[in-house]
């Protein structure tokens, strides 16, 4: 980039796009938390809170596995489509298809890990402020005499707060 010039940064997504993520995003934490502790007593290994690793389903080893001797030895042992887990194969059916796992993916597909304000953030902030009425009245101070209670101001009222 010239010197000189100032930085381009990628506009934002349409409010479509942001809608999407923000529905698509989950938040599991408790959920998954209380899953864990209730597994970490009887299979610690299966209810654990991070997925197995899988080397085939990595895509920075994935030039690994295409490389010449491997295809044909992955076929031998029964590990051309996909693989398993570091864990074994049982731990990765209980991580995916065991009963922890449905109960998310039910939880999830009906709205339950999702949240407003989790999603939103810092923008949910003072959004829905309600004007504050103290003793000062409407138009903010020196409101104590009954003449100023009713004309603020002989000079007028200028002010962006909505008068009632």
């Amino acid at each position: 980039m010239p010197s000189g010039l100032p930085p381009r940064f990628a506009p934002s997504p349409p409010k479509a796009e942001l809608k999407r993520r923000e529905k698509a995003f989950l938040l599991d934490c408790v959920a998954i938390s209380s899953i864990a502790r209730d597994y970490s007593y009887s299979a610690p290994k299966a209810g654990t809170v991070i997925p197995p690793y899988n080397a085939q389903n990595d895509r920075h080893a994935l030039a690994y596995f295409r490389t010449k001797p491997l295809p044909p030895l992955l076929r031998k042992t029964g590990q051309s489509r996909g693989g398993t887990s570091i864990h074994g194969v049982t731990v990765d059916r209980f991580q995916f298809q065991g009963a922890a796992a449905g109960y998310l993916r039910t939880r999830n597909k009906n709205g339950a890990g999702h949240s407003a304000d989790q999603v939103k953030g810092h923008s949910l902030f003072l959004s829905e402020v309600k004007p504050i009425f103290g003793y000062n009245g409407l138009y903010g101070y020196r409101r104590n005499t009954p003449a100023l209670r009713k004309v603020p101001s002989p000079f007028g009222v200028i002010t962006q707060s909505a008068i009632h």
